[in-house]
This record gives C-alpha cells, structure tokens and sequence, in this order.
C-alpha cells in the first residue's frame, strides 16, 4: 500500500505528537493505507481542515484503515484508563459534555471491549462509508483531546 500524498503548500510534522500513530508493518498487516493515521493526526494537531477533510475522504473508503485509526484510538483510552470507559460504550455523557462519542464509534469500541482489534476490524468492514467517516471522526477528537487535555478529556 502506498502512503497518500496531498498536494498542499505545506508539511504537517510530528512536532506536537503525544501518542506514536500505528506502524507501518501494522498498517500493511492489515491491508490499511500506510501513514494515513499519521497523516490525519498530524493534520488535526495542525488544525489544518482542508487536509483532514482530503485525508478522511480517502479513510471513508477503506474499512481496512479506518479500523487501524479507531483500534488505535481505543488502545489508547484503554491504556489510559486501564479499559474503555462506560461513557464511549454507552453514551452516558451528561448533555453539556464538550465530547459526545458518535453511535458509530460507540459500536467499535463495544466491539474492541468484546474482541480487541479483531472486533474492530470486522465492525469497521461492515460500516458504510458514512459510519466509517463517523467512527474516525470521533477517534481522532478522542486521541486530540487526550493528548491536549489528559484523563480529564473525556470527564469536562
């Protein structure tokens, strides 16, 4: 699998990483886009739009690598929490809550509580493309937010 290029006038880079993005040798085990779970968190670190619309564009297609960035997303809450929190498996968040987690991703990560990344991978495959976008979408405001505001994120 080939890493997707963007054509933009600038380079998102790891400065600002608190968590390490999935292998290489996990993407291509997998089958997934290599480098596109990097490129979207760097491109989200950046607050660049118009490169994380591109690049969840290209993830929307691919179940592949929208399971490694969601299975990435819930490895890390489990090892910050010592397991998935009530609140993304069952949407019991207060309604003033500044993170709602989507039903899509609500799903995989009931999945991944159920069966580690094997669950995630076949929750993502059978997702539309819609639920694939939805479940990325709120992986990657889950890796942001715990890496901007630590175990507090998820309880503001």
């Amino acid at each position: 699998m080939a890493r997707i290029l963007l054509t933009t006038d600038h380079v998102h880079g790891p400065g600002r990483r608190r968590f390490s993005p999935p292998t290489a040798y996990e993407e291509k085990d997998l089958g997934a886009v290599v480098g596109l779970a990097a490129q979207l968190y760097d491109a989200v670190l950046d607050d660049c739009p118009d490169c994380r619309q591109d690049l969840l564009a290209h993830l929307a297609q691919d179940s592949a690598t929208a399971g490694v960035l969601v299975g990435w997303a819930c490895l890390i809450v489990s090892e910050t929490y010592g397991g998935l929190p009530e609140i993304l498996l069952d949407g019991s968040e207060r309604d003033d809550a500044p993170f709602h987690p989507t039903a899509a991703f609500r799903s995989v990560a009931c999945a991944y509580e159920d069966a580690g990344p094997t669950g995630v991978y076949a929750a993502c495959a059978a997702y539309t493309a819609g639920q694939l976008l939805e479940a990325a979408e709120t992986s990657l405001e889950v890796v942001v937010g715990l890496a901007d505001f630590g175990v507090d994120f998820l309880y503001q």
